[in-house]
């Protein structure tokens, strides 16, 4: 019997093999399987019984960002493991005022975490670290390696987290290490950085206003084929179910705390244009600037009965995520297939209204 355990190991391991098995590279999906770091400031400020479904509700609003049609390549956002730190740890990897330390000293963190058979359910392609402290000038909100992504100890971004809204820097931040540019630095996408683009030098994404400009759809697909590591299917990982709709967990109040600190809360003058609370919003290799957070019109008529879903109005609903979608709107049409004589144009519309 004792000879059985072997045997039994190696069957085991050519089962998880054959589950995992690398596709080719003209697969449609693209796997970016994240270690999720999290150091003491951000445990203490969610508190420890909370902080999981926390994090786990931004990444998977990261991982919408991603799904975003504008982007043009399918990515999916994919936690296989989460370590928060303590407190010792986590002040000796952020150095305050010094970004380029602390982005290699977490990066190094993130390589010595690294499980070293690739087959392991907790390999990770890329880590992400979550911070509060303060680790560089004032509004500096990410730092990251320009086209890392799979390198063994460039593949990692440094976030500051503040709320929800951190999800678009580490879109942002992680799009870096995919090989995107700032929109307009480089590139001829300055004009849609005032529209949300999320690469935007100054991110001014907002979960009603946010897409990939096209300038970083094709810096992505300039890199994205060598990304191999990108091809494994990920593993299944037992984390706590969410809602559907992420959003239904955390009230008004606590997303402004979550934002701007403890004694924040909703503004709730009927006539108030706008939050009195301001908080920075820049990306860590440019000027950083303060954003007061808009409170529209609109936003005032969701308060009673009525959730905001997608930047939109919507009557709650529990069912909201289980609607049959119609048509959407047309694209424009294509280039033709044939410079001359008789061709072909396309144009193309999608099953999203609602989304």
């Amino acid at each position: 019997l004792g000879a059985l355990g072997p045997l039994y190991s190696r069957v085991e391991q050519q089962l998880n093999e054959t589950l995992r098995r690398r596709r080719h590279a003209g697969g449609d999906d693209y796997n970016i399987e994240v270690l999720l770091g999290v150091d003491d400031s951000v445990v203490r400020f969610h508190g420890k019984e909370h902080v999981q479904n926390y994090l786990l509700t931004l990444m998977n609003i990261v991982n919408e960002i991603y799904h975003d049609e504008s982007l043009g390549v399918h990515i999916n956002v994919v936690l296989v493991r989460m370590i928060m730190l303590g407190y010792a740890k986590s002040i000796s990897l952020i150095e305050r005022g010094n970004p380029s330390r602390s982005l290699e000293n977490v990066c190094r963190w993130a390589y010595q975490q690294q499980k070293s058979d690739p087959s392991h359910s907790e390999h990770h392609d890329h880590a992400i670290f979550l911070t509060r402290q303060d680790f560089g000038p004032a509004g500096m909100q990410g730092y990251a390696p320009v086209t890392g992504m799979c390198h063994p100890v460039r593949s990692c971004t440094l976030n500051h987290e503040d709320g929800f809204s951190s999800a678009f820097v580490v879109a942002h931040e992680t799009g870096h290490v995919l090989g995107m540019e700032h929109d307009g630095q480089g590139n001829r996408c300055g004009d849609e950085t005032a529209m949300g683009s999320v690469m935007a030098p100054l991110v001014q994404a907002a979960f009603h206003r946010y897409h990939w400009s096209r300038c970083s759809g094709q810096e992505l697909k300039r890199y994205i084929h060598s990304y191999d590591c990108l091809l494994d299917d990920p593993f299944e990982h037992d984390w706590p179910k969410l809602p559907e709709l992420p959003g239904i967990n955390y009230s008004m109040d606590e997303q402004c705390r979550f934002d701007f600190g403890v004694g924040y809360k909703m503004c709730t003058a009927v006539l108030a244009p706008t939050f009195l609370a301001a908080t920075p919003t820049s990306t860590a290799v440019t000027p950083f600037r303060l954003g007061v957070v808009l409170l529209s019109p609109w936003f005032l008529a969701c308060l009673l009965c009525q959730w905001c879903y997608k930047g939109h109005c919507m009557w709650k609903n529990t069912n909201q995520m289980k609607q049959d979608g119609n048509w959407g709107p047309w694209t424009k049409f294509g280039s033709c297939s044939r410079t001359c004589g008789t061709g072909v144009r396309f144009r193309t519309r999608q099953c999203n209204n609602p989304m």
